[in-house]
C-alpha cells in the first residue's frame, strides 16, 4: 500500500483518537503528487462512510454537524482548522457542494483533506461512539495491511 494511503488512514485514527501532534504529523512531508493521492483516499474513505450510513439506515442532516466538525477541527494545525470549519458551514448552508470540495475549488490540498476527513469522522461519530468509530478505524488499518500486504512504511507511537 502506497504510504499516502497509510497517513491518510492514520490521519483518520488520529482525529479519532484527539492526537493533535499526530494530526499534525501524518500530511507534514508529504510531496503534492503524495498529497493528491492520500485525498484521493480521503475521498474513499468518506464515500464509504456514507455508503455505510445509508446500509445501516442511520441518516443525518449536513447542517447537524457543523458542530461536530468544529469538535474535531480543534486538533487540526492551526492553519487547517479555520478552512475546515468554513467548508463545513459552507456545505451545511448548500453554498459548496461536497463534489467541488473533493475536486478542487479554492480550498488548497491539505485543507481539503482535512477538511473531508472531519466532515465524513462527524458523519461517523453522530451515528456511532468514538470508542466505536476508532475500533472501526483500526480493524480497517489492519485489513488494509492484510489485503495491502505492506505493513506501514513509518511507526505509529
Amino acid at each position: 500500500m502506497h504510504e499516502a494511503a497509510w497517513r491518510a488512514h492514520d490521519l483518520w485514527r488520529a482525529y479519532a483518537a484527539r492526537d493533535r501532534t499526530a494530526v499534525a504529523e501524518h500530511l507534514a512531508h508529504l510531496e503534492e503528487d503524495q498529497l493528491e493521492f492520500a485525498r484521493g483516499e480521503t475521498a474513499n474513505f468518506y464515500n464509504d462512510t456514507l455508503q455505510m450510513l445509508r446500509d445501516t439506515g442511520r441518516p443525518y442532516v449536513p447542517a447537524s454537524l457543523v458542530r461536530d466538525v468544529d469538535a474535531l477541527a480543534r486538533f487540526a494545525p492551526t492553519e487547517h482548522e479555520f478552512a475546515a470549519t468554513t467548508a463545513a458551514r459552507q456545505l451545511a448552508r448548500g453554498e459548496l457542494a461536497m463534489r467541488e470540495l473533493i475536486d478542487g475549488g479554492s480550498l488548497e490540498v491539505r485543507d481539503r483533506i482535512h477538511t473531508l476527513t472531519d466532515y465524513a469522522l462527524a458523519l461517523l461519530l453522530v451515528s456511532f461512539s468514538r470508542k466505536r468509530v476508532q475500533q472501526m478505524l483500526d480493524k480497517a488499518a489492519d485489513m488494509a495491511e492484510a489485503v495491502g500486504g505492506r505493513p506501514r512504511p513509518y511507526s505509529v507511537g
